[in-house]
């Protein structure tokens, strides 16, 4: 998907915010090394549902479509490491529903990547992005599986359904599945009886 041009101002702002991430990432790798002797590492953050991070997290809105997982981590990247990314999609159709989550291997680098595209314009939408610490994560921004228009629940369940309909039947089954249809066809009689209608449906090849 191509990413429509913007202002020229909005580019060098963009640009900057990449150098000046470019720059943390740079000073914090050294001063990491310097106090590796003098503390220990810093564990991740632990709330109260055990979940545990110490990764940035964004959320973007208003996500134009054809802006999917791919398009989303390409893009970016550019502020830094991307370590996931999802597109929340509806269940029925798998189509994307306009948000999704993006993971930053840095917290500083999310927080800037948040900044800096909030209200950009991308494809005639104004994105929104917000910035979630780690502390404020939880297991269900990347728990579900990575669906698309063509991978969703609805349609799995269709073709397992289909599956099962054309697996072979066992004997004992089969005459479940007789008795069932007599006891609906039976009821259905009823149904018409009580309206006035008297009605027998012949059956054919029914098991005794």
């Amino acid at each position: 998907m191509k990413i429509k041009k913007v202002k020229s101002s909005r580019s060098s702002a963009l640009s900057k915010a990449v150098t000046n991430v470019k720059q943390i990432i740079k000073k914090k790798d050294k001063g990491a090394v310097k106090k590796q002797v003098l503390e220990k590492p810093k564990t991740k953050v632990e709330e109260s549902n055990g979940y545990k991070s110490s990764r940035g997290v964004v959320y973007i809105g208003h996500i134009p479509y054809g802006f999917f997982e791919d398009e989303m981590k390409e893009y970016f990247e550019q502020f830094g490491t991307v370590t996931r990314v999802r597109v929340v999609r509806s269940k029925k159709t798998g189509k994307s529903r306009g948000y999704g989550y993006i993971e930053f291997r840095h917290p500083e680098v999310a927080k800037v990547a948040a900044k800096t595209m909030h209200n950009y314009l991308m494809c005639g939408r104004l994105l929104t992005t917000t910035y979630i610490p780690p502390e404020k994560q939880h297991w269900g921004f990347f728990s579900h599986k990575p669906w698309s228009s063509k991978n969703y629940p609805r349609i799995l369940n269709r073709m397992k359904e289909l599956k099962k309909n054309e697996s072979p039947v066992s004997e004992i089954n089969y005459y479940k599945n007789v008795r069932r249809s007599l006891r609906q066809i039976s009821a259905l009689e009823e149904k018409l009886k009580s309206s006035g209608i008297n009605i027998k449906f012949k059956l054919a090849d029914v098991p005794k």
